[in-house]
């Protein structure tokens, strides 16, 4: 099933427009490491997606609190400063934090780093491990920063 059509079910799914014996039967009798991977997968493209299938049922609900899908969820939609902090939001980028997300530590790197004089070994401490797990602009502040003091 393409991403576009999961979510399309996701949401004929919540709106209650598939019904019948089956409709979730088939969802419960699935592994949950391969729920999981779906959630993954709808994390990595979209928050407003995550948070569609999240209200979608009970099983996907389960599935987007596990470590793997905190970790690569995407937070394009969340500003990289959060001016007027919302909570329900600071939260979720806490708990990313906590888990690794790449974006989340590229974030509070940088936070770190230019936030405040005394902060600049543990923000690029927290940008290199951004670094090694992927994180293309870590890898540019990183690489930046080595060849600054050679």
């Amino acid at each position: 099933m393409t991403y576009s059509r999961l979510v399309k079910w996701a949401s004929t799914k919540r709106r209650g427009i598939r019904k019948g014996p089956n409709s979730t039967a088939s969802l419960k009798s699935l592994p949950k490491d391969l729920l999981v991977e779906v959630v993954e997968t709808v994390a990595s493209h979209s928050f407003t997606d995550l948070h569609t299938i999240k209200q979608c049922c009970k099983e996907f609900l389960n599935a987007t609190e596990n470590r793997y899908v905190l970790q690569s969820v995407s937070l394009d939609t969340f500003p990289l400063i959060q001016w007027l902090p919302n909570n329900k939001a600071s939260f979720f980028l806490n708990r990313c934090r906590e888990n690794e997300n790449v974006e989340s530590l590229y974030r509070e790197g940088l936070r770190k780093y230019f936030g405040n004089a005394n902060g600049k070994i543990d923000g690029l401490c927290i940008m290199n491990k951004a670094a090694q797990k992927g994180h293309n602009e870590a890898k540019y502040v990183w690489y930046d920063f080595i060849m600054l003091w050679r």
